[in-house]
């Protein structure tokens, strides 16, 4: 079936990814947290124009009653001359991922013209570059054309929990760890009452944010977090996010003390770990982080939550909780001699894909 007659495919600078039309998409669809009618909204208003990239966000309607069949919610980027088309990531995002109805996958697979016509979209650009994938995504390859597919280093860590948090804790967690923080935990007991408390109202909201950003300021230097761009961004979320469900933020207490804070998100219950801090200076050999994840899987089972997400990053820590690594996987495609050579780089790995990566961050801010 030709083209003009299955589907519609725009791009857009500006796109309502609250409306009920991509909400509906999105529930449908098999996309990550990272892709959240709220958390797009956010990002492409305040974070995108604080580091000076350029929304492209392309759609794929059905001709025949204009419902949205796919999503491609993507950023123009430019590093040292190299412009590249990616997901809407700057560095936020632990998953990227295309928003696709289910029922559209097969005839779009089927349609050998779309490809042309979304490509065409993405110009001009030297490189389309998909990060921090999970599993292979069929349209999006067809979309891409000659694209190559690839796995990445790093690697997801979720893991089922169940109820009573008790036995979940006894069959996962290995005694000697187990054995561990109870150690520990009483020594924390002996400094005052052990108390996990979630944090609700936009002033309250603030302060404890803005105490996770000076307790991870010492242990992550070059942390976006730190930077006011981003840590705008993450606050308007946590704030926003505890009125539709999408965020929450909590705090372990020891007395009056806050010796870790954690800002998670959720989603099909399951709770995702995005950012924590600690008291490591007063509290350090007493592992808050480690009580904290404790208290919170604790709390989150207890809420009815059957997974939990340690996201991206493989510290020893998530095997400790149980959590198995799930391989990220990339989709690239250059579409100039330039791309061609970045990516070539990107994918030789070493010293020279550390210096891209380096680049790339750099550039980002």
């Amino acid at each position: 079936m030709p083209l003009s007659k299955s589907y519609k495919v725009e791009a857009h600078d500006h796109f309502d990814f609250e409306g009920s039309d991509y909400r509906t998409l999105f529930e449908a669809s098999d996309a990550t947290v990272f892709q959240d009618p709220q958390w797009l909204s956010l990002l492409y208003a305040k974070l995108a124009p604080a580091c000076g990239v350029r929304p492209l966000v392309i759609t794929v309607r059905d001709q025949r009653d204009d419902s949205l069949c796919l999503v491609l919610p993507l950023m123009r980027t430019s590093y040292a001359g190299l412009s590249c088309v990616e997901p809407a990531d700057l560095g936020t995002a632990d998953y990227n991922a295309i928003v696709l109805r289910p029922d559209c996958e097969e005839t779009l697979l089927a349609d050998d013209a779309i490809s042309a016509e979304v490509l065409k979209l993405m110009k001009p650009c030297h490189l389309i570059f998909f990060r921090k994938m999970k599993g292979d995504s069929r349209v999006l390859a067809h979309l891409l054309g000659k694209v190559i597919v690839a796995d990445m280093i790093s690697s997801c860590h979720d893991m089922p929990i169940w109820a009573p948090y008790e036995d979940w804790r006894n069959e996962v967690l290995s005694k000697s760890f187990r054995t561990g923080l109870r150690r520990k935990f009483k020594k924390l007991e002996q400094q005052g009452d052990v108390v996990l408390k979630v944090i609700s109202g936009e002033q309250a909201i603030l302060t404890a944010m803005s105490l996770l950003q000076e307790q991870r300021r010492s242990r992550y230097p070059e942390d976006l977090f730190l930077e006011q761009a981003y840590y705008d961004f993450y606050c308007a979320v946590a704030i926003e996010g505890e009125e539709t469900g999408l965020a929450e933020v909590t705090a372990l207490y020891v007395g009056d003390d806050i010796v870790g804070i954690e800002l998670g998100f959720l989603k099909d219950h399951c709770y995702h770990f995005i950012l924590a801090g600690m008291d490591n200076d007063a509290y350090g050999k007493m592992s808050p982080g480690l009580h904290l994840i404790d208290y919170i899987l604790a709390h989150r089972v207890e809420c009815g939550d059957t997974r939990a997400d340690f996201t991206i990053g493989d510290e020893r820590y998530k095997a400790s909780f149980g959590a198995k690594p799930t391989r990220l996987r990339l989709m690239a495609r250059a579409r100039t001699p330039l791309g061609a050579l970045a990516l070539k780089a990107y994918m030789s790995g070493g010293p020279i894909k550390e210096l891209v990566k380096r680049v790339a961050a750099i550039a980002k801010r």
